[in-house]
């Protein structure tokens, strides 16, 4: 769809809201950028440290504003894409919240992002149905008590089908100028409040930034601050050691902290590696009890509470069994995990299939019979060195092959639509394809990328063979136009695995369909 189509759509509201922002925050977005990238440099050198002039922040006594009544109770959040029929069955799953993903379950292209903003404004409302084939007309409940939360766009995305001044406009600032206009009343009337998730946020000076654009819609709509919450994802070292200062900068809009695991993994990844560099292990082994994702997993809950904000624990990916009488490990071990985050301290959880969602709550139900934890203060020391211990493991055929097919599948599906996929029993967003290419990419360019049992180095010609034979694999059956998509997946995964540059494409800005 054309720049102009879009631009037409939208409505004056959020055309001059849109300008608003823009006019007043870009400048500032845009001065954000070399200020990440000069403190990445620093991690890359080796200096894994809070920051000094900030020292301030972390020693202080202070708690964020009083968590909203109707926010205190998250046991159990169900994450999932933007499309209508997510969107209701989503709300009508019987989690606490439905978080509606702009970014990471929904695709990037500007129809896609149109139609969600769409549906949002209506789901903000309740008002949502669609002709299902096999049950006929389905609706969101009306009495469903699910809160609807939102997880705009990063702020260095970029919306071309957007423009301002002949260049394309921030993403986020979009997003919120849309859900400003057309979701925040409606959601303060019915749940209290536009709950928001936030991710790919580095640091203190990008969460003031949020801060900062929450202030202005409040104020340009009229409505109380703290209308406005927010939940952080850390998905990066850097936010991970600013977890205090990013609190304290969202003191007034703050809801909580969570986890990406795989978006940490592979921030580990892009800041850590080089041909000597010791090399992270199959993806299956860097899991919720990982040393960096563990001693993460404490540092945020002692954070969290100490300063009066939810904890909420990393989204579990596994799906439920075909068959309740055949549990598979997997699904063994994700109960257990839930079960262990609650005792844990955490407040919360997420998962990303619906079937999943009362086995979670019936885990957090065991070890936390109030509606949160926010009285518990965990004092384990966590020291920087201890967010960056990476897990030891071996490299299998089956898990390089699992990553190949999760990229060629992921590319495709989101290509023809689909901003999630399933492969290998588990589900996979775009934090997982970003996860399964830098770990390719790691193994190609380091000398210890090595098969373990057999000693075999993963080298750009086994990726390239591996790579078109799965690819044929896959989609032997495929039609003519799918057959089209796959070649030009297997050129973009080869480009990224195999390319020294690849490794700094944090945003893998190049997901957009092939036209």
């Amino acid at each position: 769809m054309e720049a102009k189509t879009i631009e037409t759509t939208l409505r004056d509201s959020s055309r001059d809201l849109l300008t608003v922002l823009i006019n007043r925050f870009e400048q500032r977005r845009r001065s954000l950028v070399p200020l990440r990238e000069k403190r990445r440099a620093e991690l890359r050198a080796g200096d894994v440290a809070q920051l000094a002039e900030t020292e301030h922040v972390r020693r202080t006594e202070w708690r964020i504003d009083p968590v909203p009544d109707q926010l205190l109770e998250r046991r159990v959040e169900l994450v999932g894409g933007c499309t209508r029929s997510e969107l209701i069955n989503g709300l009508n799953a019987g989690a606490k919240s439905y978080i509606a993903d702009l970014w990471n379950f929904t695709c990037g292209d500007a129809w896609s992002m149109l139609r969600a903003h769409r549906v949002l404004e209506r789901a903000a409302k309740l008002d949502l149905a669609y002709l299902d084939p096999a049950e006929g007309r389905v609706r969101a409940n009306p009495k469903s008590s699910t809160r609807l939360m939102i997880a705009p766009r990063p702020l260095h995305v970029l919306e071309p089908g957007v423009l301002h001044k002949d260049e394309p406009a921030p993403a986020a600032l979009l997003d919120l100028a849309m859900l400003g206009t057309h979701a925040l009343r409606p959601m303060r009337e019915r749940q209290g409040g536009l709950y928001l998730v936030l991710r790919d946020v580095h640091g203190h000076r990008e969460a003031r930034l949020w801060a900062q654009l929450f202030d202005e819609l409040e104020s340009h709509l009229d409505v109380p601050r703290g209308s406005i919450r927010a939940t952080v994802m850390i998905d990066s070292i850097a936010g991970a050691l600013e977890a205090d200062e990013i609190l304290f900068e969202l003191m007034h809009h703050g809801a909580g902290l969570s986890i990406d695991p795989q978006g940490y993994a592979a921030d580990h990844i892009a800041l850590f590696h080089g041909p000597e560099s010791p090399v992270l292990p199959d993806r299956e082994a860097i899991g919720l009890n990982a040393p960096f994702l563990r001693s993460q997993a404490l540092h945020l809950i002692g954070v969290c509470h100490r300063r009066g904000a939810h904890a909420i624990r990393a989204p579990s990916f596994v799906l439920p069994p075909l068959d309740p009488a055949k549990l598979k490990p997997d699904y063994q071990e994700m109960l257990a995990d839930k079960e262990r985050e609650a005792a844990d301290g955490f407040d919360g959880t997420m998962v990303v299939h619906i079937d999943t969602v009362n086995a979670a709550i019936a885990q957090f139900n065991k070890m936390m019979p109030l509606a949160h934890q926010l009285n518990y203060a965990r004092e384990t020391a966590i020291a920087p060195a201890d967010l960056v211990q990476r897990p030891a493991g071996a490299i299998s055929v089956e898990s390089l092959v699992g990553a190949i097919r999760t990229i060629l599948r992921s590319l495709v599906y989101r290509w023809q639509g689909n901003a999630w996929v399933v492969q290998g029993s588990r589900l996979h967003d775009r934090s997982s394809l970003r996860l399964a290419i830098r770990l390719l990419w790691q193994w190609c360019h380091s000398r210890q990328g090595v098969i373990t049992a057999t000693q075999l180095e993963i080298k750009p010609d086994l990726l390239r063979y591996l790579v078109r034979k799965e690819a044929d694999k896959m989609f032997a059956e495929a039609d003519v136009r799918t057959k089209k998509l796959v070649e030009q997946a297997v050129q973009l995964a080869l480009d990224l695995i195999l390319g020294t540059g690849a490794i700094r494409a944090a945003g893998l800005s190049r997901l957009h369909c092939p036209r």
